[in-house]
């Protein structure tokens, strides 16, 4: 049952039971049927080739009522409303579009690295403090200016990511939304009426403050919110509501995403320094010391962009993929899985896969520069049908400029006291961690 109430515990039980009891794995409850699915094929077979069938969420009440996410991208159910959601996300974040915030990422990477430059100790408070605020700007037109604290709007993220991964009775029970936060156990009743005050100071306030700049005809800073407003003028209440959710599903996922990618790129980058001179050496080649790297320098760094592919590959932002749930009974290779069971793909097993990926537990760039490479993982862990994420080439953009940005400015090296302690990286952040930068001079 441990392994049950605690979704992160299916990234080690699939990837330990893999070899023994199969590509997916059945758990059942007397509420309901799990099924974990660790390879790229059973997730292509059951999330992309049966997507119509498996693009809904189960009903996780925390999320959805008590925080306050039904209406969110990531959480809604596939209908109608989602969708437009999709739509509008997608129409702003195709790829092409995406490249057109390229001079938001310069800005908000210059300032990152003005900041771990003066104050080491803290890098990782920047990481997320500057990417909160890119994401605000993008999203609403957010400036400091506008008397919001960064801070205190990207406080939600940590809600949300509770609310996935403990397990909460409620959510078995629902009857228990309407016990009071004083009945013993009702404490989760306070987590989410903090998670969802704190949700809707950006998904309410910061829209409101937006669409009546957009009525006034006095938009301040252009934005993903704006412009989706002054091209749909004379919407309906039922638009502007998908709007604003789009909006705040946009700020919410490209925050918690990309804060984690930049932080396991230098993670990875620092235990791993023969990869990260070797990538110093190509940006140094294709641009020397002038600048920055720009999207379009992209295309002439191989290295650089395998070294970023293999972080993504053992350093997934999301090891454990948001769950799908089945629409009706839809059959795996012969085998018959049930109405509503929930299907949790295990990316993290699938990336660590030998049958795709030689030596798959060994940190190795060059495996995407071989004439037949390894597959790319940028192809999974966006995740799977319906539910790709619309927000992932922004991600994508935005990680590498930051990311290789970091690399033409600082050498990162793990000391060995950090070297002995790598264990504990990986979960929660290590006041040892600021002792991987040093000035980049070469």
């Amino acid at each position: 049952m441990d392994s049950i109430n605690q979704p992160h515990q299916y990234v080690a039980l699939g990837t330990k039971y893999k070899d023994s009891l199969g590509d997916a794995i059945s758990i059942k409850t007397p509420i309901e049927t799990f099924i974990v699915v660790n390879t790229i094929e059973s997730a292509t077979e059951l999330l992309e080739k049966q997507a119509l069938l498996t693009a809904n969420r189960p009903k996780n009440l925390m999320i959805r009522d008590l925080l306050g996410w039904s209406e969110g991208v990531a959480f809604r159910k596939h209908d109608e409303w989602h969708k437009r959601q999709r739509r509008l996300m997608t129409s702003a974040l195709h790829f092409r579009a995406a490249r057109a915030y390229e001079f938001q990422y310069l800005g908000s990477t210059l300032e990152l690295l003005r900041h771990i430059h003066w104050d080491q100790t803290s890098f990782q408070k920047h990481v997320g403090e500057i990417i909160n605020n890119f994401m605000l700007r993008l999203t609403y037109g957010w400036t400091s200016s506008q008397g919001h604290s960064s801070t205190t709007i990207g406080q939600t993220s940590p809600y949300t990511l509770k609310g996935l991964a403990h397990y909460f009775l409620v959510n078995d029970f629902p009857f228990l939304k309407y016990f009071p936060d004083w009945f013993p156990g009702g404490s989760f009743q306070t987590f989410g009426k903090e998670g969802k005050e704190s949700r809707t100071m950006y998904a309410s306030g910061l829209f409101e403050t937006v669409f009546e700049q957009v009525r006034a005809g006095k938009t301040e800073v252009a934005s993903f919110v704006s412009r989706l407003l002054e091209t749909n003028k004379g919407i309906d209440g039922t638009e502007i509501e998908s709007i604003k959710w789009t909006a705040a599903s946009l700020f919410g996922g490209g925050t918690t995403t990309t804060v984690g990618l930049v932080l396991s790129f230098i993670l990875m980058a620092s235990l791993h320094p023969k990869a990260a001179k070797l990538a110093q050496a190509e940006i140094d080649a294709v641009i020397g010391r002038e600048r920055l790297p720009r999207l379009k320098d992209r295309d002439n760094m191989p290295y650089t962009n395998a070294l970023l592919q293999e972080v993504l590959r053992l350093c997934p932002p999301a090891p454990l993929g948001l769950p799908h749930i089945t629409a009706t009974e839809v059959q795996l290779w012969g085998y018959r899985i049930p109405k509503n069971a929930t299907i949790s793909p295990n990316i993290w097993a699938m990336l660590r896969d030998s049958e795709h990926f030689s030596s798959p537990h060994t940190f190795d760039p060059s495996r995407y520069l071989k004439p037949m490479p390894d597959p790319d993982p940028r192809k999974y862990v966006f995740g799977f049908g319906r539910r790709v994420c619309p927000g992932q080439h922004l991600a994508n953009n935005a990680t590498w400029i930051i990311c290789t940005s970091i690399l033409s400015v600082f050498e990162l090296q793990a000391g060995p006291e950090l070297l002995a302690k790598v264990a504990t990286l990986g979960g929660l952040p290590s006041p040892q961690m600021y002792k991987l930068f040093q000035p980049y001079f070469v």
